[in-house]
């Protein structure tokens, strides 16, 4: 692992002029795999908001996107949401010569970054709204600002590696993007299509929903993202019967745990399931350094130092989320970069960072309380707030000789859940290792009628190891 220093000074050396041909990185990063998608990135990843959506004066967007190319970085992300943050990426694009239609074309490095968009329309067709915004006509939209002219051509070779369903926050929402998956051969008749079904088509080359006739392969991988609720991105993984959705972008910082904790709760189901995992709002959208608890919308949001005085150190923030199990990458929105003094550089300040050993749980624990103690834990407004809940829905079914008892998941709260006890009559008859649910098909055990005797039966979650039953 290279030192801080050693990783600074290489930063420096590798700056180049912004205009620049970028090559793939100058000295070896770390990186790690994002999951099922089997791409290598480096762990830290450029976020598609601060200046890249809302620029200072004197600031070139476009600049910072070359800056992090150059210096290795290959997840970047945008969104149709983002404003003219997906237009910065169009122009950076064009310095670096990864745009297809591009005489000077660089494959290589194309094939190196992994680009990113969302799109926040839940459906992909709606007949009784045909000229309305849908998640094909937002890819087609990222594909021409980022690749083409911006106004509606695409040129051929033109793809995203991924396109993620923005923001889900309700359970609607879930039902909504899985409209007509439960049948999608058969969807060209339907009043409304959701966004998995339509994108879908667009990944594989196919045409069920009537929306891809040229039967384009415009996507790589699809993901889901989320900042509220824990719960309503579980469901929408448990939902995923034919394993489509590839990654999970979603909020994790130091403050998490006192929140309805992603990390206890959606994480281990997104690792269980196998999805390459983004962690973003580290800095919780900049609150940690002075901004107002709410959703940045203009420049004087955006900040633009290497962290503040009596602030917690950027590094320890960075490294964070880069700790917890199943991340593969954190996305960090940068505010200014500075190609003479990497120490004056956010992005090569949080490079540095990221390619540091990620935090071991003490120091994870250590760095929770520094944070709150300098900042509180009314930081992550983006997040609800949800207390540990035993699972529900307990069944019970006899047969033979055998009970079988079956529960949907609970809930973690600051602790993660470690057990499932399991009680009959007030007795407890069994406790169990926890284990992610995967799908909307319940957990279950299977009891012996002669041990687990009467009920009723009731399951509870634990933030205790099982308990030896022996």
């Amino acid at each position: 692992m290279l030192s801080r220093r050693a990783i600074l000074s290489a930063l420096g050396t590798a700056a180049l002029a912004g205009g620049a041909r970028a090559q793939t990185p100058q000295f070896n990063l770390t990186h790690r795999t994002l999951g099922r998608t089997g791409r290598w990135v480096v762990p830290l990843g450029l976020g598609g908001q601060a200046t890249l959506q809302w620029t200072g004066p004197g600031l070139d967007p476009a600049d910072i996107i070359v800056r992090a190319v150059e210096l290795g970085v290959n997840y970047l992300d945008t969104a149709n949401a983002y404003g003219p943050s997906q237009a910065n990426y169009g122009q950076a694009f064009a310095r670096l010569h990864v745009t297809p239609a591009d005489p000077d074309y660089n494959a290589a490095l194309r094939e190196h970054l992994f680009i990113a968009t969302k799109t926040g329309q839940r459906f992909a067709f709606e007949r009784a709204r045909p000229s309305a915004a849908n998640a094909v006509s937002e890819l087609k939209r990222s594909l021409t600002v980022l690749f083409g002219d911006g106004n509606g051509w695409i040129p051929d070779g033109a793809y995203l590696d991924s396109i993620q369903i923005h923001n889900l926050t309700t359970l609607a929402q879930v039902e909504q993007i899985y409209e007509g998956m439960d049948d999608r051969f058969h969807l060209r008749n339907r009043d409304r299509i959701g966004a998995l079904a339509g994108l879908l088509d667009f990944r594989d080359g196919t045409n069920f929903t009537g929306l891809n006739p040229e039967r384009r392969h415009w996507i790589r991988h699809i993901g889901i993202t989320g900042h509220l609720s824990s719960p309503v991105l579980m469901n929408a993984l448990q939902r995923d019967e034919h394993n489509i959705i590839d990654t999970l972008l979603v909020a994790l910082n130091a403050n998490d745990r006192r929140y309805s904790s992603h990390q206890y709760n959606v994480l281990p189901l997104a690792r269980a399931r196998g999805l390459g995992v983004i962690a973003m709002k580290a800095f919780a959208d900049g609150v940690f350094y002075g901004k107002d608890p709410r959703f940045s919308n203009r420049p004087g949001d955006v900040v633009l130092t290497v962290g503040r005085p009596g602030a917690a150190e950027p590094a320890d923030i960075v490294r964070y989320p880069l700790g917890v199990p199943g991340v593969s990458v954190l996305i960090a929105g940068i505010g200014r970069i500075d190609r003479d003094d990497p120490s004056r550089d956010q992005l090569a300040a949080n490079l540095t960072a990221a390619l540091m050993d990620p935090a071991s749980e003490r120091e994870r624990r250590a760095i929770e309380d520094t944070v709150a103690d300098l900042h509180g834990a009314n930081t992550n407004y983006f997040q609800e707030r949800r207390a540990f809940a035993h699972p529900s829905g307990v069944k019970t079914e006899i047969s033979g000789e055998r009970i079988l008892v079956s529960w949907n998941s609970g809930y973690a709260g600051a602790e993660p859940i470690r057990a499932y006890n399991i009680f009959a009559g007030g007795r407890l008859v069994a406790s169990l290792p926890y284990r992610p649910q995967l799908t909307l098909a319940p957990l279950s055990a299977a009891l012996r009628l002669e041990e687990a005797g009467e009920g009723p039966f009731r399951v509870e979650a634990s933030e205790k190891q099982p308990v030896d039953m022996l």
